[in-house]
């Protein structure tokens, strides 16, 4: 699956670099863990597989965050992410945007 970012920050986090956020430079632990979850979601081919990882707890999400999806990266982060298909029948998934990596409850 390719995966694009829609936000530097989460770019630099990916990629080793120091972000100026608090809540990530101080918890490497969290950063691992992002890192982790974003190559998940790098290998799998159809985003069905998602639900077989367990620990993600893959979902789509409702309400105002309609149309996007997310998956856990720790008891306390989750990955909010847009599925983005193909122009061709069946819809595959074929890219997943990245938007935020937030506190779930906030």
């Amino acid at each position: 699956m390719e995966i694009t970012f829609k936000n530097q920050t989460l770019v630099d986090l990916y990629e080793g670099r120091r972000v100026k956020e608090k809540e990530f430079y101080s918890n490497p632990s969290l950063i691992k863990q992002y890192i982790k979850t974003v190559n998940r979601l790098e290998s799998v081919t159809k985003i069905e597989q998602l639900s077989q990882y367990n620990g993600l707890n893959y979902e789509k999400l409702k309400g105002n965050r309609k149309g996007h999806s997310s998956v856990r990266v720790n008891d306390q982060y989750r990955l909010i992410f847009e599925e983005i298909s193909d122009d061709e029948e069946p819809f595959e998934v074929v890219l997943i945007a990245i938007e935020e990596l937030s506190k779930h409850y906030e």
